[in-house]
């Protein structure tokens, strides 16, 4: 589950407003690249190269770095 979701789920009990309040930035982005990881892996396993695409514009946007990242994460590593 998308942790922002989660986060606007308990944008009004104190739970919510403590963990906002303790996260720092790099939590965050972590986080946000974390769903980004997770959807590219869903949207490959159910083989649609067009949310494939979209999400690699969204990670060029975070990070271009982490279009490579994407490209190779479950390739098995080079012996």
């Amino acid at each position: 589950m998308s942790m922002i979701l989660f986060d606007a789920d308990l944008s009004a009990t104190q739970l919510g407003a403590r963990r906002r309040r303790n996260a720092t930035v790099g939590e965050m982005v972590d986080s946000v690249i974390a769903d980004v990881f997770a959807d590219y892996a869903k949207a490959r396993a159910a083989g649609d190269v067009e949310q494939m695409l979209l999400i690699l514009d969204h990670a060029a946007a975070i990070d271009p770095a982490l279009v490579d990242e994407l490209a190779g994460f479950d390739y098995p590593a080079a012996a």
